[in-house]
């Protein structure tokens, strides 16, 4: 069992644009979510690959259910009140999921060029 208190995000520790992003989140979810560097914690998640850790965050819900990506941010995002929507229209807006899912790895793969957005 994970016996876990909160969901937890992993996210790239060493790329300054994710730490940026993910400080807007704990704000946002009122540190309902552990943020964790993934290079600290992917040991502790077994099943999820540390290159893929380098390519997307990831959350682990209570459950242990593990997202990734676009997702990711919509999960963490319904946590908190009133902050239920995109996850809503990622499930059920047609090419909602894969219009945010291009999005996000266009900009994980540019973020260290993103840096100066946050």
């Amino acid at each position: 069992a994970l016996n876990m208190v909160r969901s937890i995000l992993l996210y790239d520790g060493e790329c300054s644009f994710c730490t940026c992003w993910v400080e807007w989140l704990k704000v946002t979810t009122k540190d309902k979510v552990e943020c964790l560097p993934s290079q600290s914690s992917c040991e502790r998640f077994p099943q999820i690959l540390i290159e893929d850790c380098e390519r997307s965050i990831h959350w682990v819900d209570l459950k242990g259910n593990v997202f990734k990506g676009a997702e990711a941010i919509f999960r963490i995002l319904a946590c908190v009140l009133g902050r239920t929507w995109p996850l809503w229209m990622y499930e059920n807006a047609p090419g909602f999921a894969l219009v945010t899912e291009g999005c996000y790895q266009m900009v994980s793969k540019n973020r260290k060029l993103l840096r100066f957005v946050c």
